[in-house]
């Protein structure tokens, strides 16, 4: 497949101009890099460390569910498998990973994360996160 910069240079060198569609890949690249950089935001926000398992794990289940909102409702059923299948990792193992990436931040800076929940929460379960991840998120683009 051919890059945006690719088909813009074939199409100036034959004096074309660029076609809406060229546009909206450009767009949607653009859209998907600004995505994952809220996603990093946030997941920092909450005091995760990017040098736990969980932390790669919870960006990758944040971007499916903001995608695909419904994952949030059989996080073990279909999100969990999913993700067990791109990073060739057992759902188990995602699911502890991604608990324990929680646990830390929580157990380092209660407060931290405290402060992004509008709620009050004590150790915040995996599906409480993804939630909050998704409706700021939203909210936020």
């Amino acid at each position: 497949m051919l890059s945006t910069n690719t088909i813009i240079n074939e199409k100036e060198e034959k004096g074309k101009y660029l076609f809406p569609a060229d546009q909206s890949v450009k767009n949607t690249e653009m859209h998907t890099d600004q995505l994952e950089r809220t996603v990093i935001r946030f997941i920092q926000k909450l005091g995760i460390r990017p040098n736990l398992i969980g932390y790669h794990l919870l960006i990758k289940a944040i971007l499916m569910a903001i995608k695909s909102p419904n994952l949030l409702k059989s996080l073990t059923k279909e999100l969990y498998p999913k993700i067990a299948k791109d990073y060739g990792k057992n759902v188990k193992a995602v699911e502890r990973n991604m608990r324990k990436a929680i646990e830390s931040a929580y157990e380092y800076d209660p407060q931290r994360i405290q402060s992004v929940f509008y709620y009050k929460v004590d150790k915040p379960y995996i599906s409480e996160v993804l939630s909050m991840a998704v409706e700021s998120i939203r909210y936020e683009l």
